[in-house]
């Protein structure tokens, strides 16, 4: 390609300052630019080389909230007992994960009740009725 005459490649300027981090709390980025205006090219001269932004991580250094969560339920109880019907329960805790720095704790029953049936009949005595007539 034919250059013209007083042609003028650019320049880069200064990096600007960095940008505020994306994230207030944990880790996440920022960036700076530059623009090709140190000389701007000028009559067909050449466009400035490289990148016009720059990223970077950055740490805010607070701890992000975590939410809790529920675990899995764990097994139902034996039964309350040993003939008839009765109750057994089982729970679950919240730790998956805890809730930390603030984060919410878990919504919801940490246990649950239903009714169980032995399928044993519970023994009944005997009893008196009342006197007859004489």
């Amino acid at each position: 390609m034919a250059r013209i005459h007083g042609a003028v490649d650019g320049g880069w300027s200064d990096w600007g300052p960095w940008s505020g981090c994306s994230v207030t709390c944990g880790v996440g980025t920022e960036t700076r630019d530059r623009t090709c205006t140190n000389p701007a090219p000028e009559n067909g001269g050449a466009d400035c080389d490289g990148p016009a932004q720059e990223t970077q991580a950055c740490d805010t250094g607070m701890s992000c909230p975590v939410d809790g969560g529920w675990s899995d339920w764990g097994p139902w109880s034996t039964c309350s007992v040993t003939c008839g019907v009765g109750t057994e329960t089982r729970d679950r805790t919240c730790t998956n994960p805890a809730p930390e720095n603030g984060g919410a704790d878990c919504d919801g029953p940490a246990q649950e009740t239903q009714e169980c049936d032995t399928g044993v009949s519970c023994p009944v005595d005997g009893g008196w009725s009342d006197w007859g007539p004489c």
